[in-house]
């Protein structure tokens, strides 16, 4: 198991700011997945600006799991590359869950740099969106700022 920490002593804490344009494209392509669940990546600058949001087909089509297709993965981590910009996000919905980490949230997070946005649309009127940083088994909440 693992806790959700919302601060860790002695760390510089950043606020994540994406625009409203960037977020709605997020919450419209994860609407249209449900009942499945939807993922994809954000890219930014070097800065910490978000630049693109690349939605990625579920290859698993569950409402429980998600795993994204590799080829259309990796097209996105090439444009990333050829941009000149990063990965700072991995987005996924839980279609009738809390937009909290699952165990398996946790034990694959592979890219420990990138940020991991999850969204509830528990409520599909008003989809719940949160952001945390994990690594290592550590789950570290951060602040979103939608602009």
């Amino acid at each position: 198991m693992f806790t959700i920490l919302r601060s860790v002593p002695g760390t510089f804490t950043t606020m994540f700011v994406i625009e409203r344009p960037f977020l709605n494209q997020i919450l419209n392509h994860l609407q249209d997945c449900y009942p499945e669940e939807g993922c994809g990546l954000v890219a930014g600058d070097e800065m910490g600006r978000v630049t693109a949001v690349y939605p990625i087909e579920n290859s698993l089509r569950s409402p429980t799991a998600f795993q994204m297709n590799p080829q259309q993965q990796l097209q996105t981590m090439l444009a990333l590359e050829a941009n000149g910009w990063q990965l700072l996000a991995i987005y996924h919905s839980h279609p009738h869950g809390p937009e909290t980490p699952s165990v398996t949230d946790v034990q694959q997070a592979y890219y420990p740099d990138a940020l991991s946005m999850i969204v509830s649309l528990a409520n599909q009127v008003t989809p719940t969106v949160r952001l945390f940083q994990i690594a290592k088994s550590i789950v570290i909440e951060k602040k979103i700022k939608v602009v």
